[in-house]
Parts: structure tokens; sequence; C-alpha cells
């Protein structure tokens, strides 16, 4: 019958049929039959010394709480990591621990606790003293003390007869010595950790130099020309006064070297784009804190435009097309910043820095800290390819002799 059922149905689950099927009543082996009428029914029997299941169920479950919280209440109450007092650096001075900021001394020292164990970088900073940087190395449990002393920053002495713009081989923008916040703690980690950097008087191009420029540049020196870009087989010809594409880090340092001139320094080149002089305050692009592609020549652009078209895209110094229009090659191999301990294997000196943001990139790309780096040599597909991305921009020293004689000759 079992068989027969099975092959009639299809195969189905036995179990899914169940309720369908009717059995006969049958009187269970450990249940008595119903009694005679008048008769009562005898009385069943319950067996001492058995726990119900369920207090059984109650029990464990409260054993499993009880367990539970005491397991809680040990994680809470444990302090994991190591402890770092700092003291000596002036009341407001900023703890970072790893570039993470740790609290503000408001006394004669701060305590930081709960660091993981292992080397700890320490970085405590304040306006107007140098950066004192070092590393405490501790294990779960330890207090290390670290004892800080901060220098003021050296100010240096203003020229006041500086003029704030001055032709030489092109217009070049003052920018005044002091101190400026170098890197960013909150985005890439080549920009950690955020620092200051103190710099002299220097000068540095208002625009990138042009296709114009550099042509002058070739008629005297005969250096082969740009390969054009990809997108414009007359681009250097026929866009004097558009940036210079497709210059490998070599060219440009040759170019600036005829010009009288040098490339800039990354800091050079961070202060000019970053830096306001005024509220004495960093900016994330050369105009701001807001992201605003309309300002310049950025975002998926089709092609460069002439320097200083946008003339929104100005840094608080006036300097011209720093986020946008060509990447530029500075002076810096691409290095960690002091401070920085994580590991890049493109840190050293195979690679050389490029600044900027480009008509074709993201505009996030573009921010003032922002770091990128490329191998100083082009090969005959990287310009054509690649290098229509980068450019340059020259600068040089206010106590330059070349500069002095100018300023003299005026």
């Amino acid at each position: 019958m079992d068989e027969q059922y099975k092959a009639d149905s299809g195969g189905t689950d036995f179990g899914a049929t169940t309720p369908n099927l009717r059995m006969p009543s049958v009187p269970r082996p450990d249940r008595p039959a119903t009694p005679p009428p008048g008769q009562p029914p005898p009385q069943r029997t319950v067996p001492r010394g058995r726990i119900p299941v369920w207090v059984w169920l109650v029990g464990g479950g409260f054993l499993f709480l009880i367990v539970v919280g005491v397991v809680l209440w040990v994680i809470i109450r444990r302090e994991p990591g190591f402890t770092v007092i700092v003291s000596g650096a002036p009341p407001g001075s900023e703890v970072y621990v790893d570039n993470v900021t740790r609290g503000v001394t408001a006394g004669a020292s701060i305590k930081v606790p709960n660091l993981k164990a292992g080397r700890r970088i320490v970085r405590v900073s304040h306006q107007g003293y140098i950066d004192y940087n070092t590393s405490v190395t501790g294990k779960d449990g330890e207090v290390k003390s670290i004892a800080v002393t901060l220098p003021p920053s050296p100010t240096p002495t203003p020229t006041k007869t500086l003029p704030n713009q001055i032709d030489f081989n092109g217009p070049m923008v003052l920018i005044a010595a002091g101190e400026f916040v170098m890197g960013d703690d909150n985005h890439n980690p080549d920009e950690r950790p955020a620092h200051k950097v103190t710099l002299p008087d220097f000068y540095i191009d208002k625009f990138e130099v042009t296709n114009e420029q550099y042509k002058k540049f070739c008629g005297e020196t005969h250096p082969p020309c740009p390969t054009n870009p990809w997108w414009d087989d007359h681009y250097f010809n026929d866009h004097p006064r558009s940036p210079v594409l497709g210059v490998s880090w070599d060219d440009a340092v040759a170019y600036a070297k005829w010009a009288g001139k040098r490339l800039p320094t990354e800091e050079e080149w961070e202060k000019a784009a970053s830096w306001d002089p005024n509220a004495q305050k960093k900016r994330q692009w050369p105009w701001g804190d807001t992201p605003d592609q309309s300002r310049a020549n950025v975002g998926g652009t089709r092609h460069t435009s002439d320097v200083g078209q946008f003339a929104n895209d100005a840094s608080a110094y006036g300097v011209q097309d720093m986020a946008g229009n060509v990447a530029e090659w500075v002076d810096n191999y691409y290095q960690a910043y002091p401070g920085n301990q994580r590991p890049d294997q493109n840190f050293g000196t195979q690679n050389r820095v490029v600044r900027g943001g480009t008509y074709y990139g993201d505009i996030k790309y573009a921010r003032a800290s922002s770091r990128l780096y490329h191998a100083p040599q082009l090969n005959e597909s990287d310009k054509r390819n690649r290098a229509f991305l980068i450019g340059f921009r020259c600068g040089i020293s206010a106590d330059d002799p070349g500069v002095q004689d100018r300023l003299r000759s005026r």
C-alpha cells in the first residue's frame, strides 16, 4: 500500500499528506481504556524525584545571562593599550597620535589613554611654535611620559621693499616669508602629517609656462619641441597662450635654468596655492574650501584653456590656474613627509612630485595639498598619451642675484 501511494502521489513527501489520513481509534498501551459507566477514573500517579524540563531551561538561561554579564563587565572595565602623558607644552597645544588629534593641553600636561600597543607617532603642535615630533613604544597597561619643548617659530625679517609682482621672464607673484601649514591629516595618506613649514620670500610664476614661452626657449637652445597631445596635432604652434604640454621633468628644469629661474619646491608650490596670509589659514582649494568646479578648467573638459582664462581659479596671493588646466612639475622627489611612517614602494628617488589639478581630472584631485608623482623622464608614448596633463611653472628666491639686479634696474 505504501509503495502504491508513493507512486500515485508523484513522490510527494509523506509528511505533507499526513493530515489527510484518517486512522482508526486504537487504545494506546500507556493509556487505560475508558472505565465502565459509574466507575470513577483511575488516578494517575506522577513519578517523584524528576525535575521538570522547564526548570532546567529557566535555570540554564539564568546561568547563561550571568556568564554573559560577567564577560561584558570585564570587557567594559578593561582598558587595553597604553597611556602617554605629554607635559611641558604651552597651554592650547594640540596633541596628535598617528596623525589623529587626541586633545588640547589645558594645563601643564595631558593624558592620552588607550593607545594601541606598539610604536606610535606623537606630534605636538601650537601656532607660533615649531612642531614637536617623536615616537613612543608601549605595551598594554604601561604609562609613558613625554617631556615636550616647543621652540618659537623663527620670524623672518620682512623685506619691505619687495614689490608684490615683478616681470622676470613673465609675470611673477611675491609669496612673502613666513610660516604655513603643509599637508593634510584628513585625506590621502601621503599628505600626512600636516606640519608647519617656514619659508623665506620667493616669487612664483603667476601663470603656467605657455607654448609661446617654451617655443622661444626651443628657438634659442634647439631642444626637441614638445610632442603634440593626441587630441590636437597642431597644439604647440596654434595655441601660444595655452600651457605647454608633454615636457619631462628634465625639460622643465632646462627651461627654468634658461629663463634664469628654477622649479618651485613642493613647499613653495603648496604655500602659493593654499595659504591665506590674512586669515593665517589653509584653504582646501586655491579659492577656498568649496569644490566649485565652475571656477577652474577642471572636471573632464576636452582640452586646456589659455592661461588666466579662468580668473576665479586664483589663490589668495593671486597665482592663477593652480587647481585647473594642467598639473605641474615641482623640484622634489616623491618622498614621505617627516613623521609619516606609512610604507610606500613609490617613495624614494625614482619619482618626481607633480602638483595641481587638470582639465581632465575630477575636482577632488585638485585640492592644494594633493600629491601626484611621475618618473622624471617621458618616453614618446608618455608624451603623447599620458603627459598631455603635465606642464609647469617656475619659481625663484627673492634674494636671487638676478631678481635683485632686476629690482635695482627698476
